[in-house]
């Protein structure tokens, strides 16, 4: 059984004679009550033992370094057949919040719907091929968090907005294309991050016929190098 404190004795001590008969004494409603002793000692246990955490820092920089990516996934095309798509970037990070990237990307170019009329007619209207996207934009991350793993670990993250201009090289694109969209990225190593990017590639483009300003909607996944590699 744990020993009560010197000072609590005094209290209870004073507290007695305060209350003494005979003596000059409050209404019980205008009296404040004691201090409870077990209350003050659990009070200065817990005071010693606790530790204010604060804000900690990232374990993962982005400033000044360089990021080489590689994804795949989805092309989702307004005018012409959804296909898939792959690329890569390279992204350079002024700081933690703002980078600056270029990119290339590959997907087929068809139309599905060709197929069945030029097989009537005998004349196909549209020629399948392949484009290449070319685009260089900004990156921006106002939002950083981090995420506890089933091991007990934390992986850091961030939300990234992009802006990108460029081009569709192929025959159905007219003009400058333009993207915009938001990016999910981990970094479950000082040198390895994974990426998921959803953006809207928006463009004029001309087939069957056909010109309308087209929004074309990609889903992709990739893994990022980080170099150099000790920060």
């Amino acid at each position: 059984m744990r020993a009560v404190p010197s000072a609590c004795l005094a209290l209870l001590v004073a507290s007695t004679l305060v209350a003494a008969p005979g003596s000059a004494q409050e209404k019980p409603s205008e009296t404040p009550p004691p201090p409870s002793c077990l209350d003050r000692s659990i009070t200065e246990e817990l005071g010693s033992s606790l530790r204010i955490r604060g804000v900690q820092k990232k374990t993962f920089l982005k400033q000044y370094r360089v990021e080489l990516l590689a994804r795949g996934g989805l092309f989702a095309a307004d005018l012409l057949s959804t296909s898939y798509a792959w690329g890569g970037a390279v992204a350079w990070y002024l700081s933690e919040d703002l980078g600056f990237e270029t990119s290339f990307d590959v997907t087929p170019v068809a139309l599905d719907l060709d197929a069945p009329v030029a097989k009537f007619f005998g004349d196909p209207r549209f020629r399948p091929g392949t484009g290449y996207l070319l685009q260089a934009g900004v990156l921006w991350s106002p939002v950083h968090f981090k995420m506890r793993t089933e091991g007990g670990g934390i992986v850091h993250g961030d939300a990234l907005f992009s802006l990108s201009g460029g081009r569709l090289f192929h025959d159905t694109a007219q003009g400058i294309a333009s993207s915009g969209g938001l990016s999910i990225e981990l970094y479950p190593s000082r040198w390895l991050s994974f990426r998921l990017d959803l953006r809207d590639v928006m463009l004029i483009q001309e087939a069957v016929a056909e010109t309308r300003y087209t929004h074309n909607i990609t889903a992709m996944a990739g893994l990022g190098l980080w170099i150099p590699f000790g920060f």
